[in-house]
């Protein structure tokens, strides 16, 4: 496979559009270079081979955040409560992984936190459905799909569309 050839597979697996993918590969016809490209069965194998790797990344992710939300420290949560005098630097340093929401109220700050319950609940239906099936859940789908529309929404606003 060539080098050309082996950046519209990984631009394929990024912007999912074969006209964009061979644009931005270099091809001078992207339009007619594409349907030629997505020919060739070599190339549909390793676009295959490369979004299943995405998915897996992707799933491992979506797990890695549940284990964060269900098992991860609140201390960053309670510097932001207890103290008034931190920078710029240390408030964007703080862990709020936990956090689902922040108020500023006349009694002080509120915060409230994801529902460990409800993470460890999910975390192993989906560790029991992989192990069971050997595939991900109707979760990491959706995970994926959000990913994909995150994608395509900052190509627009990156595109300035």
């Amino acid at each position: 496979m060539k080098p050309k050839e082996k950046e519209f597979c990984r631009l394929m697996t990024v912007y999912a559009d074969p006209v964009r993918a061979a644009r931005e590969a270099g091809y001078k016809s992207p339009e007619k270079a594409w349907a030629e490209l997505a020919s060739d069965d070599e190339l549909v194998s390793e676009i295959r081979r490369l979004c299943s790797n995405m998915r897996s990344i992707y799933e491992n992710a979506a797990v890695c955040g549940l284990y964060r939300l269900a098992y991860g420290g609140v201390s960053d949560a309670l510097t932001l409560i207890y103290r008034d005098d931190l920078s710029d630097r240390e408030l964007s340093a703080l862990d709020l992984t936990n956090v689902s929401e922040i108020k500023k109220t006349d009694r002080g700050i509120e915060v409230k936190f994801c529902d460990r319950i409800k993470a460890v609940g999910v975390l192993s239906d989906i560790l029991g459905t992989q192990m069971k099936e050997g595939e991900g859940s109707g979760l990491l789908d959706a995970i994926m799909l959000s990913a994909q529309a995150l994608g395509d929404r900052n190509r627009m606003d990156h595109d300035g569309l």
